[in-house]
């Protein structure tokens, strides 16, 4: 067998023993007589296996009882769009910092449901990005709901390497790129969120998690499957949730744990307050 490493765009690479495990129990999962794919999502199997997911994720995460894991689809993409319809409005406020496509793309959505300002950009001329600003160059807004950045920018090639100080505000992250691929201090996060396929498992499903004072900001009268309070209250299982999906993050997660968990993820090098690519010329 030959595997390769891929390194474009979308989908990465899912730990050998997970794949193996997935092909072992693809005709008989848990005893049940069928795949993962083919049990009732309201089954106590499922059921069983959903539940131990968000632990498992709070576990590795650091995080308490006080968050709430749901599983969301639609990727990140959707959360751009998601976040601000649950937490803004007409009259609410918040601030996102731009350092790359991805943060550009939130932006554009998050322009629909309130007014967004600009906490910082490292936006060249010509749309190129080539850093990540320091603490002192963040302009923040005294009225903003919460702040919101991306962790990595995989067009760019830029990471922040330090959590951001939003003086008490809510801070947001999109952590697509690179979740759990290091230590960090979750639990100065009110809502992180991730699509799977690049760090946690397959595409289909999105990790949120999300601090119950938060959440309880959110807007009640919106669509039901856009509501976070919905996801929470209905433990992402309002309509069929994307079971195999949940499933190979479900062994994702329990291979990092055997491994020793994220500390034994290597700690950056790089100086604290940015990666760096020289512009061209």
């Amino acid at each position: 067998m030959k595997r390769v490493i891929n390194y474009s765009a979308g989908p990465a690479g899912i730990p050998v023993e997970v794949l193996e495990q997935a092909r072992d129990e693809m005709l008989d999962w848990n005893g049940t007589g069928c795949s993962v794919m083919e049990v009732s999502h309201r089954g106590k199997e499922y059921d069983a296996l959903h539940m131990e997911t968000m632990d498992l994720f709070r576990e590795l995460a650091g995080l308490g009882k006080d968050y709430h894991v749901l599983f969301t689809t639609g990727g990140a993409s959707t959360q751009f769009m998601m976040l601000p319809m649950n937490f803004l409005g007409a009259s609410k406020e918040a601030d996102y910092i731009v350092t790359g496509n991805w943060a550009k793309a939130a932006v554009k959505e998050a322009k629909r449901y309130g007014k967004i300002s600009l906490a910082a950009t490292t936006e060249l001329e010509g749309e190129r990005f080539v850093s990540i600003p320091r603490q002192g160059e963040l302009k923040l807004n005294p009225a903003a709901e919460y702040v919101h950045y991306t962790s990595n920018n995989t067009v760019e090639g830029t990471q922040w390497h330090y959590i951001p100080d939003v003086k008490g505000k809510s801070l947001v992250c999109d952590m697509s790129s690179d979740i759990f691929s290091r230590p960090l201090d979750f639990s100065k996060f009110s809502m992180i969120y991730a699509g799977a396929q690049k760090n946690l498992g397959p595409s289909g499903v999105t990790v949120v998690a999300m601090k119950e004072d938060f959440l309880l900001k959110a807007q009640d009268d919106l669509p039901t499957m856009l509501s976070y309070k919905v996801f929470k209250e209905k433990f992402s299982m309002h309509n069929t949730p994307p079971c195999f999906s949940i499933y190979i993050l479900n062994l994702t997660m329990k291979w990092l744990k055997k491994n020793g968990g994220l500390s034994t993820a290597p700690k950056a090098t790089t100086p604290v307050w940015q990666t760096w690519i020289p512009a061209p010329g």
